[in-house]
């Protein structure tokens, strides 16, 4: 008989009924994994019940196998540190899959609700709140989990916690600046003083927004150098956010020689007036005007406004009308002037 061959302290039956156990359990696993796939492919399946589904899939089916892992071990007549080794180890695992049932619904979850929401109101900086709100609830998770587990594996959480309470205080009070960074980062993100991409300037240097972390913000200069700032310091800094301009405004002096006639200065404003009116990317206002005798030139003032399209936009804009001014002034036989003086040489006689 089976029952009465004795292995390492248990009969052949003991172990038939043991590995059956398990084999049934792998069993179990695979036709739950074809009603769940079959529950994913629903056309009637909604969206919270695919992230519930599709989350629960793989931890759902590793859970079955342990816990058929559990109930064999069940027939074996085991050494009582053994057994008790085995139990624990089968409550870590099954922990460990609960943290990734959760960790995935909650990924999943905020990749089909909060990302669209970000994306179709198009705020940039909404990604690096999304990143951030990913990386706290990991790191919730993965402390109660270990928490969880220490108890279950007999330690005394309520001493660990007292401890870290006192532990807590003291890293706070040796972290306050840390402290200080991370609800500035916080403020950055909910107020939106700039975004991912912005130019900004601010007291220190100007650059590109590359990322908006917690605890600082890193802004690549036009050197292409990376400038770290810490985000208590651009909180407590004036700020000017030059993507935030609708307009760009272009304010120069353009002088002409003093022996240009007073019908050939009204031409010059004609000219510059017709070529600001007739230009795409100028918009209003407008404004050129004969200003002042200069020590050796004719002063026309002129101010206008460039539709705030990129840096590129706005050079190649100034590009061409100072070119056009150029060349209608060329035509027009118009000069312009440069500092020049006057000597006079007197002889004695």
């Amino acid at each position: 008989m089976l029952s009465d061959i004795i292995i390492y302290g248990n009969s052949i039956t003991n172990y038939i009924l043991c590995i059956s156990t398990i084999i049934l359990s792998v069993i179990l696993a695979k036709i739950v994994s074809r009603i769940m796939k079959n529950q994913l492919t629903s056309k009637n399946d909604t969206k919270i019940n695919d992230i519930f589904f599709s989350s629960l899939n793989d931890p759902l089916l590793v859970s079955i196998v342990i816990i058929g892992i559990y109930f064999g071990v069940k027939f074996l007549s085991l050494p009582e540190q053994i057994s008790d080794l085995i139990h624990k180890a089968i409550g870590v695992a099954l922990t460990l899959c609960g943290v990734v049932f959760v960790e995935r619904f909650i990924d999943k979850s905020i990749e089909r609700y909060l990302i669209p929401l970000a994306e179709r109101k198009k705020r940039k900086i909404d990604d690096q709140l999304v990143n951030s709100i990913r990386k706290f609830a990991r790191g919730v998770i993965y402390t109660f989990a270990i928490l969880f587990i220490l108890r279950n594996l007999g330690y005394d959480i309520t001493t660990l916690l007292a401890g870290l309470g006192i532990g807590g205080l003291a890293v706070a009070l040796a972290m306050q600046d840390t402290t200080k960074n991370l609800i500035a980062g916080l403020i950055i993100i909910f107020d939106k003083p700039f975004k991912l991409k912005d130019w900004i300037v601010f007291d220190g240097g100007e650059g590109i927004v590359e990322e908006i972390g917690i605890r600082s913000t890193r802004i690549r200069t036009w050197e292409d150098s990376l400038i770290i700032m810490p985000n208590s310091s651009l909180v407590d800094a004036k700020i000017t956010n030059m993507s935030a301009m609708r307009k760009r405004r272009v304010l120069m002096t353009i002088s002409l020689t003093y022996d240009t006639s007073a019908e050939k200065v009204r031409r010059a404003i004609e000219i510059i007036e017709n070529i600001l009116n007739n230009h795409e990317a100028v918009i209003e206002p407008r404004r050129v005007h004969f200003v002042e005798y200069g020590d050796w030139s004719l002063n026309l003032r002129v101010e206008y406004f460039i539709k705030n399209l990129g840096f590129d936009y706005y050079l190649n804009t100034l590009t061409e009308i100072n070119l056009k001014i150029k060349e209608e002034f060329e035509k027009e036989g118009i000069e312009m002037a440069f500092p020049t003086y006057t000597v006079y040489l007197e002889k004695d006689n």
